[in-house]
Parts: structure tokens; C-alpha cells; sequence
């Protein structure tokens, strides 16, 4: 997999900054993100992802709306948003649980760990679309982003 472009907002009600960095070999990026107020137990993530057709033209592939707050971590993952969440988390210092205290967190050297990519994703270009969100307040949204990356299939 290799990162191509990240496009980043965030909501400055919830947070001070958020930025991506892309690695010079585009294998993995480095996120911040700071968190300004707790999150309580009310935080959701709206996750898109779509198969490039044409210039600038994507087909949706899947979606998924989950409450992060009562979402299962432990045990073995079982189906692909909870791959995607340990491998999200194994590279982080954000808390595994809810409310997320504010403060600084992190992602390091994050990159798609093999039992991550589904067999039916074939080679070509993507976009991942995740909004984190507060859903009792009007769906306020507290980071947005939009990750191009390739991937290649052996």
C-alpha cells in the first residue's frame, strides 16, 4: 500500500490541530491530533471506502457507522472494521475506550498490516474517507480526512 495524498480537517470546538505526514517512502504516515475537551461516550465514525473507475470518478466499495464508544476492541478481530481498528490502534497512544481524555495523540509509522486488506480488494486506487463525529451534538464533526493510496496485489 502506498500513500499518495492525505486531506485533513477538524472540528475546533474538539480539537487545536490535526495534521499528516506522509513518510518519504509512502509506505506509511505519522499523525497528531490534539484534543482540546474530553469526548464522551457519544463518538462515532462514519468510514467510506471507494475503488477509483476514472479521473477523479470513485465507486463506493463499503461504509460503515460505528459507535466507537461501544465498539468491541478485546479479543480476536473478527470482521474487517475490527482489523481495522486494532491495526489502527496498535500504532497509537489513543485510548482503547471511551471518554477520550483530552490531550496530544499519535500515530506512528501507520500502515495496512497484511491480514488488514480484504482478499477482494484487487490492485488499483483508493480513497478512505473516515469522519469522527459526535452524534448527540448535530453530528459535530471533530476530524474529517481523506487518504489516495495504491495498492498492489501480488
Amino acid at each position: 500500500m502506498v500513500f499518495r495524498r492525505v486531506f485533513t480537517k477538524f472540528g475546533h470546538k474538539y480539537a487545536s490541530s490535526y495534521e499528516v505526514y506522509i513518510s518519504p517512502d509512502q509506505m506509511a504516515s505519522n499523525m497528531s491530533l490534539n484534543i482540546i475537551k474530553d469526548l464522551t461516550d457519544n463518538v462515532w465514525l462514519k468510514l467510506g471506502v471507494s475503488q477509483r473507475e476514472a479521473k477523479n470518478v470513485y465507486r463506493s466499495m463499503f461504509a460503515y457507522d460505528v459507535n466507537l464508544c461501544s465498539f468491541s476492541y478485546f479479543g480476536k478481530p473478527v470482521n474487517l472494521i475490527q482489523r481495522w481498528m486494532h491495526n489502527i490502534l496498535k500504532y497509537s497512544n489513543i485510548p482503547d475506550s471511551c471518554p477520550i481524555k483530552k490531550g496530544n495523540y499519535y500515530w506512528i509509522n501507520l500502515r495496512a498490516d497484511k491480514d488488514s486488506i480484504p482478499s477482494f480488494i484487487t490492485t488499483g486506487h483508493f480513497r478512505i474517507d473516515a469522519l469522527f463525529y459526535m452524534r448527540e451534538w448535530n453530528n459535530d464533526m471533530v476530524t474529517n480526512t481523506s487518504m489516495f493510496l495504491d495498492i498492489k496485489m501480488k
